[in-house]
């Protein structure tokens, strides 16, 4: 009597079709990506703005209990898998877990100086550590990668095109006066990125897909504008001249377009437009869209005093600290609008060194996947690496730390997942990422077969060992 072999992986226990497989992917995506356009706070920043964000038990929030909930079982799946499919960037592990001790020292200093809100700091990058994980159990090959990236860009496109409906029916906030579609900043960053992604696809791209890649940058790149916050404008026009830099091809026609974006802008908020760009200079605030200038650079000497009466160790996580340039601003600050002298003051001196050594590590290694010749999705890696060198740019000035956003979090875990995970192992088929079914030598000793599918290669254990540059858990 002939009996059956036990399956050795959950992909021989359960095979689903693939559009089957390919719609809870987007389902859950779109889900996820979801979390992008729920504001954490309100406009004075300490109100909940909605119920998933209402804490429910020893600091923890709807949200936060259900990202975890989701964390653990897509470990408990990808333990299941059986197969080391998560990977993360080799150049990235050191400086990551060396801040994550700064950290652990600044919770354990700031508890015994009577600290108390130790989640605000560093909530949203535990959420999206542990998001980065459901984002790999997903994205396991570059034509997942790709795909998610149109789902991407699919459901932010209907999302901008949802508030400027309600922008045009009148459901609008208001900044210096002014009617804008939408005051959130996280919302607005992640509108950032969409604008330059679909303007680098564009260049890629050709048929309908290139007109509709332009149409979404010209959609995004229009409600940043619109929307009136200086720190966006400049997350989009570092993030423009790092794409335009990149890329040869078409500049002066790039440059012609964006600059009718700008005139459309300028045409719609009329004086005002112009009045909030000289507002850029900080030396000015006399003028109604500059006056905030001065409370910002005296937020900065505020916390620069504080640094400098702790040096090494900071204040420490869960505290706040008095302000006296910004007294009537506030009169206590947990925080300040300049990243790394926010790092300096609430992780001390070998924090703010990490946190500059992860930086500079990621944007190395994104701009080297983005020049690389063999890599299979320069475009993506250069929207990223465009995107993050310009919120790093502006984080330099008067932009706050952001990854205690869980909003920024969710979208920088998926950009790093998706560039460690867009490089399949060697041995994968190749018809995975060049449509062919020819067999591929496996570790240089097995062959796969024709037929055999791209899954396999990414589940079973013993295949191959991870590309250069990442690793795997």
């Amino acid at each position: 009597m002939t009996t059956t072999p036990w399956p050795t992986t959950l992909h021989q226990v359960v095979a689903p079709r693939p559009w089957v497989l390919a719609f809870w992917r987007a389902l859950l995506l779109c889900i996820l990506f979801s979390i992008i356009f729920l504001p954490e706070f309100v406009r004075d920043g300490v109100s909940d703005s909605s119920l998933p964000y209402a804490k429910v038990v020893g600091g923890f929030r709807f949200i936060d209990l259900a990202i975890l909930l989701l964390v653990f079982c897509h470990v408990l799946a990808l333990g299941c898998l059986r197969g080391q499919v998560v990977r993360f960037p080799r150049p990235l592990i050191l400086p990551g877990l060396a801040f994550l001790a700064c950290i652990g020292i600044a919770v354990w200093y700031g508890r015994s100086r009577g600290g108390s809100n130790f989640f605000f700091d560093w909530r949203g990058l535990a959420l999206g550590i542990g998001l980065y994980f459901v984002w790999s159990l997903w994205l396991r090959s570059v034509s997942d990668v790709d795909s998610a990236v149109r789902v991407f860009a699919v459901y932010m496109a209907a999302r901008i095109g949802l508030l400027y409906v309600l922008y045009l029916a009148g459901h609008r906030d208001t900044l210096a006066g002014v009617a804008i579609p939408i005051f959130d900043g996280p919302v607005l960053s992640c509108i950032v990125f969409t604008g330059l992604l679909a303007f680098r696809y564009r260049e890629s791209s050709s048929g309908a897909g290139k007109w509709l890649w332009s149409c979404l940058a010209l959609a995004a790149y229009l409600f940043v504008l619109l929307c009136f916050r200086r720190t966006y404008w400049g997350e989009l026009a570092v993030g423009t001249f790092i794409l335009l830099v990149l890329q040869s091809r078409n500049r002066i026609r790039n440059l012609l377009v964006i600059a009718g974006i700008v005139g459309v802008a300028a045409a719609i908020m009329g004086a005002s437009f112009s009045s909030r760009i000289r507002s850029i200079d900080v030396t000015r605030d006399d003028g109604e869209f500059s006056a905030d200038n001065a409370n910002h650079l005296y937020d900065l000497m505020d916390a620069w005093y504080q640094v400098g009466q702790s040096p090494v160790m900071g204040i420490g996580l869960g505290t706040s600290y008095s302000t006296w340039h910004i007294r009537n601003w506030k009169t206590e600050s947990v925080m300040v609008h300049n990243a790394p002298l926010h790092v300096w003051l609430k992780y001390g001196i070998a924090g703010l060194i990490c946190y500059l050594w992860f930086h500079i590590a990621l944007l190395r290694w994104l701009y080297r996947r983005s020049k690389a010749s063999m890599s299979r999705n320069p475009a993506l890696c250069g929207a990223a690496f465009a995107y993050l060198a310009g919120q790093f740019a502006m984080t330099l000035g008067f932009a706050p730390w952001p990854y205690s956003e869980l909003q920024m979090t969710t979208l920088i875990s998926f950009l790093l997942a998706a560039e460690a995970m867009s490089q399949p192992a060697p041995g994968c088929p190749a018809r995975d990422v060049a449509g062919s079914d020819a067999p591929v030598p496996l570790c240089g000793t097995t062959q796969l077969s024709p037929g055999r599918s791209a899954a396999e290669c990414w589940v079973k254990r013993d295949f191959c060992p991870s590309p250069a540059g990442t690793a795997r858990f």
